[in-house]
């Protein structure tokens, strides 16, 4: 039709989208012309229904502008295959940035994103109480609030309950085994829609007093211990000493939550009844159309009309409900992961500044095509398209690449904190996610580091630009001030990532190169804790680390053993305390110290000795009169000038379930100072020892000095505890005191290389930016160089010359990323908790290595200028 070959025609030259309405509106009318002279009927049967005729022409828009599009696409491809060398810099420099960006999310999506792996997991929820009065510390959930909880929620499906329950594990097929286990509602596998692949699941009655003891055990427990034998169902196994028997396997994958081998039903007893006695996690699927935000206004409110009718046990509480990923990481390391993310941020900033450097230089070779392209009648927004097109292909090439390097790098990572041994929930593969981050930050920095060089070209002085051929575009005053922005940007950005990386290396060497205090070669460790079934008193827990102690001692290769609550470089236990003499204070100013709980050889284990007084002997018992040792540190802080042996004060634990009153406490004689010894701090602190036989625990470690290679006497400590009770497994794999120190340093070691790698590739990207327009200034004044040279002008006026390019940005830089590195540092120490001393240093440091790699970067294009020959230059000219 020749109206249809009109439109066509019309629609292949339209440039934007108002000229396509406009064009659409004259053809409408013009039909609904023709309709009302030729009648309705006659047109609908010549030409359909309008409405139809015009989506028709969008369509046939929209495959207009893909064509435009995909021409667009096709001359990018060809231009930048003709400038090779261009194209492999900046696909190189941006490959750098999004490879960075894309590994750390590649790492944050495992922690802070990814759920368990099992179907549904991203829609299970975890109700935990809190304690506003305290800045919202996190508490448990007592069983009554429970059953209120879930009688009165309907927000979720179903709302279950666990609690975590350490499970020994022994029956005929070998040695006792400890497994993380949990305590968990009957209804808590179908909460989450979870069924065992074999076997069946918990029952009401499983969980009703008196009832069989059952347990469902994981895929992985069924494999290595069982060899998935098919006759562990309806086996008879005893967990913590009690005749269990397995009635289900879950799934391969399936440890929920988190890493739990060993499942139990929660049966009620006496003790559950208290609302003061909080122990449980809440879990549950929302409900269809239910949201966070209306669950958590739901769960508040319940917890509100609790707390107004049990005054006295939930007056100070409340309720939050948090993702598993909220639940199971240490804010401290979420905290760490957003600043990585941070911290690459800058680096992709950084190498989008390079590129768009890089596009500023090309663009002055590009002056006369760009000029012939407007004179033929190209419009502005066809010129920044096509150039934007072709810095979104520069970026996508380095995405593509960037893949790779997310890999790769998140390969690493999982491989360096291999030996801490992860949870095997964080799964550090690249998914759709990272997929879809790449895709988008590739997108996005092509667009951000290409639009300032499209809309700079797009303004060329047509005339100008083809009089001097193109030589003039992308300089100018404002071509200068655009690169040296970028340039200012990239030191500013490059300043505060070293002086982040500074914190970082300060944190981690402090903490590494911290003298423990003692010598802790040929040590080994291993960590158990007893069964209060079992061993329900402290004499029944007393008597047995004594046999213990002396059952490792007898050991052949070993010298000496002793046991503490905590190794050398671990946590400790907490204590509040009161000097005699001193008036009493308010609860909450009352102070506080760090305390071991050792036996009377751990001095000699740890090679070292007590400074002053004595060491704990076995009279040091319950009924004898309370004793204490105390470190340098709390000498001097509590008796300065003073001799501390003789001393008394008063100790008691913080949390009142754990002991009576302060005022009912007996004050406790110093006798004896130790050496300072570091535990699970960044520097040494204040520290106090108490004899174990007076402060029973539960929970100890044994230590062992060895006399020949530690790592053979492995299978030797766990046969004496074996000799000593057949039951009982030790709680964590025996480990040397090295391994054990260096697992708890993980954290600061891993991520402060991270820091440091970043560091270094912002500070090369930042020197190669400064070198690449401090040349391209050189280059574009090699005219007004020459001149200088031909008057008389010296070598060291060249040098000024272009050192005052490089420097003059570089200083700017500075003034604007110090104070940035400074409060960055503030927020790095605070999100560590962890103090960072001489934090001025840290910054002068930063600050330094910087100027000295901008001064490198002037080298070059400084040694050029002056080897410029005045003669050719000017004949050139």
């Amino acid at each position: 039709m020749i109206w249809w070959n009109r439109l066509s025609a019309k629609m292949k030259a339209l440039i934007g989208r108002k000229q396509l309405d406009r064009d659409l509106e004259e053809e409408l009318r013009f039909h609904l012309d023709m309709q009302q002279q030729a009648g309705a009927h006659d047109a609908r049967r010549q030409f359909g229904n309008v409405t139809s005729l015009k989506e028709a022409c969008r369509e046939r828009w929209t495959l207009a502008r893909l064509e435009l599009w995909w021409q667009d696409a096709r001359y990018s491809v060809r231009t930048l295959s003709l400038n090779p060398g261009f194209a492999a810099t900046a696909i190189t420099v941006l490959a750098l940035g999004i490879g960075v960006n894309a590994t750390v999310f590649t790492l944050v999506n495992a922690v802070l994103f990814k759920d368990q792996p099992f179907e549904n997991s991203d829609k299970i929820l975890y109700v935990t109480g809190t304690r506003p009065a305290r800045g919202g510390d996190y508490q448990s959930i007592s069983y009554p609030d429970y059953q209120d909880l879930r009688a009165q929620s309907k927000s979720f499906e179903s709302l279950a309950a666990f609690e975590t329950d350490g499970a020994s594990l022994s029956d005929d097929a070998g040695f006792a085994e400890h497994y993380r286990g949990l305590r968990i509602s009957a209804n808590g596998f179908s909460a989450i829609g979870q069924k065992p692949v074999m076997g069946r699941g918990f029952s009401p009655a499983d969980e009703a007093p008196g009832a069989t003891p059952v347990a469902m055990v994981s895929y992985r427990l069924w494999e290595t211990r069982y060899g998935r034998s098919s006759s562990v169902i309806g086996k008879t196994v005893r967990i913590n000493v009690e005749p269990t028997v397995i009635i289900g396997v879950m799934g391969g994958g399936f440890l929920f939550p988190g890493e739990t081998d060993v499942w139990r039903p929660l049966i009620p007893a006496a003790e559950f009844a208290q609302r003061d006695h909080r122990f449980l996690t809440l879990f549950g699927k929302l409900a269809d159309g239910e949201s966070l935000s209306s669950a958590q206004a739901e769960l508040s409110t319940v917890a509100w009309r609790l707390a107004r009718e049990y005054r006295q046990t939930n007056q100070a509480t409340g309720i939050v409900i948090r993702s598993f990923n909220q639940l199971a990481l240490r804010r401290e390391l979420r905290y760490m992961f957003l600043a990585m993310l941070g911290a690459v941020a800058f680096v992709l900033m950084i190498a989008c500044a390079n590129a768009a450097n890089l596009m500023l230089g090309r663009a002055v070779g590009r002056g006369r095509e760009i000029s012939i392209r407007v004179a033929l009648g190209a419009g502005r927004w066809r010129i920044i398209r096509q150039l934007l097109m072709e810095s979104v292909m520069l970026a996508s090439a380095a995405g593509a690449l960037g893949w790779f390097v997310a890999k790769s790098g998140a390969g690493m990572f999982a491989r360096a904190i291999a030996s801490t041994g992860p949870p095997p929930w964080l799964d550090f593969s690249l998914d759709y996610r990272v997929f879809f981050y790449i895709c988008a930050i590739s997108v996005t920095s092509g667009i951000l580091f290409g639009l300032a060089p499209a809309i700079r070209l797009s303004r060329l002085d047509v005339i100008r630009a083809l009089k001097d051929g193109g030589r003039s575009a992308g300089t100018g005053r404002r071509g200068n001030f655009l690169s040296g922005f970028l340039v200012t940007v990239e030191m500013a950005l490059a300043v505060v990532l070293l002086a982040g990386a500074g914190i970082m290396i300060r944190l981690f060497l402090a903490n590494v190169t911290q003298p423990i205090g003692v010598d802790t070669r040929n040590i080994l460790t291993m960590e158990l804790a007893l069964p209060t079934s079992r061993y329900p008193g402290d004499r029944e827990q007393t008597a047995f680390f004594d046999r213990l102690t002396k059952e490792a001692a007898a050991i052949p290769g070993v010298r000496t053993a002793a046991i503490a609550s905590s190794v050398p470089g671990t946590q400790t236990l907490t204590y509040q305390y009161q000097l005699e003499g001193d008036a009493p204070v308010e609860k909450a100013a009352v102070p506080r110290v760090e305390g071991v709980v050792a036996g009377d050889g751990y001095f000699p284990v740890l090679q070292t000795g007590v400074l002053r007084g004595r060491d704990f002997a076995e009279t040091d018992r319950a009924g004898a009169a309370p004793v204490v040792i105390v470190n340098q540190l709390f000498a001097a802080k509590s008796w300065p000038g003073q001799d501390p042996v003789g001393k008394r004060l008063r100790l008691w634990h913080p949390n009142p379930r754990q002991a009576q009153s302060a005022a009912a406490q007996p004050f406790a004689t110093v006798v004896g100072v130790a050496p300072d010894i570091l535990q699970d701090s960044p520097e040494m602190a204040p520290l106090i020892y108490l004899p174990y036989r007076q402060e029973p625990q539960w929970s100890m470690a044994l230590m062992v000095r060895a006399a020949v290679p530690v790592k053979t006497l492995g299978d030797a400590l766990r046969r004496a505890l074996q000799s000593l009770d057949a039951e009982l497994p030790a709680s964590r794999p025996v480990t040397t005191l090295d391994e054990r120190i260096d697992q708890n340093r993980w954290p600061l070691r891993v991520f402060g290389t991270l820091f440091t790698v970043f560091a270094a590739i912002a500070l090369a990207l930042a020197s190669i930016g400064l070198y690449a327009v401090v040349a391209q200034s050189v280059t574009r004044r090699r005219h007004e160089i020459g001149l200088r040279l031909a008057v008389g002008a010296g070598q060291s006026g060249i040098l000024r010359l272009v050192f005052a390019k490089g420097l003059r940005q570089l200083a700017i830089g500075l003034a604007i990323g110090l104070p940035i590195a400074f409060a960055l540092s503030q927020v790095l120490q605070q999100a560590m908790d962890m103090p960072v001393s001489h934090v001025a240093d840290v910054l002068a440091g930063a600050a330094l290595i910087l100027s000295l790699a901008g001064i490198l970067g002037c080298i070059v294009p400084a040694m050029r200028a002056m080897r410029v020959d005045p003669a050719i230059t000017l004949r050139h000219e």
